[in-house]
């Protein structure tokens, strides 16, 4: 089933495209404004410009059965619009009429659109969730906007017959989220004071994980068509229990002053914040029992789960953040590394020409922030080897010499040539191939693409390859987050001395 997703850079569309593109069933296609290299998991990326009611959306929807509508502009603190809800109806309503004419034009059966819990209102009562069905009480320009735009596509639907979901999501975060949930952990990380420990309201949120998952059994359930649903994780949280969860992820304590939450909202009133300090004190909580009931749904991730998600990210962002002297002890030593060692290497090399005649190695693999980078290594297969991960090749492959460079580790000598170049460290997780998806599902959902790749570290020393994806992640995680320079040392030494078997072939 091919099925275009927009706003496939963004927070949400990213991650839909990247579940997507684990199953068999879905073929994605991801809409952008402009190329983008770290959309990996897309094999289909369509350049669609601005969105506007003049875009041109004809071949990102050939053969297309379903769409997903991920892109809006969302809310912007400190708008300088002159009339912000003429910006927002631009892209969120005339944009999206525009896309849901083409699509039915098209022959999409489909659309799924992503709208907001804002268009039902901006708080509840204690004990009074909102529900799909009930009344739209939107209040700022950009729940107006997403308001009218399933008014208007519900209409569009009714005429063309093309199906319609709308799905309304609270607050979502996730590794990587930015806004009010990416403010909150930078107060916590810095150690700020806040006085928000007095507070019991109850308020509903959403992880990633769990918002795709809906959005994907959306796609195909029978039951969905022509609904409107709100989705969480099924569990409300106050905001200084948020607050403490999020503490206790990143492994910071929680410095929390209790204050009236009557006081906050007059205090942030004279500052200007009022609305601010009313998003954090009062209820806002969603009923989720028509998505669970209609369509057998429930979420797959607890809270904790999703904020210990969050944690390691904000974790292994400090380290990176901190990582200057890893960077001058990886220039100093692969720079030594490369001078004493190379008469070895030409001599390997000579080896190496003689056994295959092609000694080194070269490799796309996959580096920071998910960018490519070129791998080089001494060459210990032979050289119609299919390109794969080690543990997936065949044993008959490696060649006798490769063997001996295998077992010593020297077949990694040159690797310090991408350490001086800055694509990896001696110490990092090891580089993986862009065709292992789900090693990259597991290592991005923990935030180990946030780091330079590495020669060696704790998977490397511990015997863990990239034959078991999700203890690798976890393993890479745990360095990570640890890492200092004492470890960074430790690592290196264990796997000069011979600790460790690298990536293993399949037996």
């Amino acid at each position: 089933m091919n099925i275009l997703v927009t706003g496939a850079t963004g927070f949400v569309g990213s991650a839909v495209v990247d579940k997507l593109s684990q199953s068999p069933e879905f073929t994605p296609r991801a809409a952008v404004r402009q190329s983008n290299h770290r959309l990996l998991t897309a094999n289909d990326v369509t350049k669609i410009g601005d969105i506007s009611c003049n875009t041109d959306w004809c071949a990102a929807l050939q053969d297309v059965e379903v769409v997903i509508h991920a892109a809006a502009r969302v809310h912007v603190m400190h708008d300088v619009a002159t009339d912000p809800l003429v910006e927002f109806q631009r892209v969120n309503v005339e944009g999206t009429f525009n896309l849901a004419r083409q699509a039915a034009d098209a022959g999409v059966k489909r659309f799924i659109f992503i709208s907001s819990i804002k268009v039902n209102g901006e708080k509840t009562h204690v004990n009074q969730a909102f529900k799909a069905d009930d009344i739209p009480e939107p209040v700022d320009s950009y729940a107006v906007s997403k308001m009218e735009a399933e008014l208007g596509l519900q209409q569009i639907c009714r005429d063309s017959g093309m199906e319609l979901v709308i799905i309304r999501p609270p607050l979502v975060y996730g590794p990587g989220v930015k806004g009010n949930f990416q403010k909150m952990t930078r107060w916590i990380e810095r150690g700020i004071p806040l006085p928000l420990g007095g507070l019991h309201n109850r308020r509903s949120l959403v992880g990633i994980d769990n918002l795709v998952d809906f959005i994907v059994t959306c796609i195909t359930h029978p039951a969905a068509a022509n609904e409107t649903f709100l989705v969480s994780d099924g569990e409300d949280l106050s905001t200084s229990e948020l607050l403490r969860s999020i503490s206790h992820a990143m492994g910071k304590p929680p410095r929390l002053l209790s204050f009236p939450a009557n006081v906050l909202e007059v205090s942030a009133g004279i500052i200007g914040k009022k609305s601010v300090a009313q998003r954090l004190c009062s209820n806002l909580q969603v009923d989720i029992s028509k998505s669970q009931n209609m369509l057998e749904w429930k979420p797959k991730v607890s809270v904790q789960e999703g904020l210990k998600r969050c944690g390691m990210k904000t974790s292994i962002r400090r380290v990176n953040e901190n990582s200057m002297f890893i960077r001058i002890f990886d220039i100093f030593l692969s720079t030594f590394g490369l001078l004493l060692t190379s008469p070895i290497l030409f001599i390997l090399f000579i080896i190496g020409l003689l056994d295959t005649g092609s000694p080194l190695f070269f490799q796309e693999r996959v580096g920071q922030n998910m960018e490519p980078f070129v791998l080089i290594k001494f060459r210990t297969m032979k050289t119609d080897t299919a390109n794969v991960a080690s543990h997936l090749a065949n044993p008959s492959s490696i060649t006798y010499f490769g063997h001996f460079l295998r077992r010593t580790k020297l077949d990694e000598l040159l690797q310090l040539w991408n350490v001086l170049k800055g694509e990896m460290s001696l110490v990092g997780p090891r580089p993986n191939l862009f065709n292992q998806k789900e090693l990259i599902r597991e290592r991005s959902a923990l935030s180990v693409y946030d780091v330079r790749p590495g020669i060696t570290g704790l998977a490397q020393v511990s015997g863990v390859d990239m034959s078991t994806p999700k203890l690798l992640a976890e393993t890479d995680a745990k360095m990570l987050i640890e890492l200092n320079i004492s470890q960074y040392f430790s690592y290196i030494f264990q796997t000069i001395v011979g600790r460790g078997a690298g990536d293993q072939v399949r037996k």
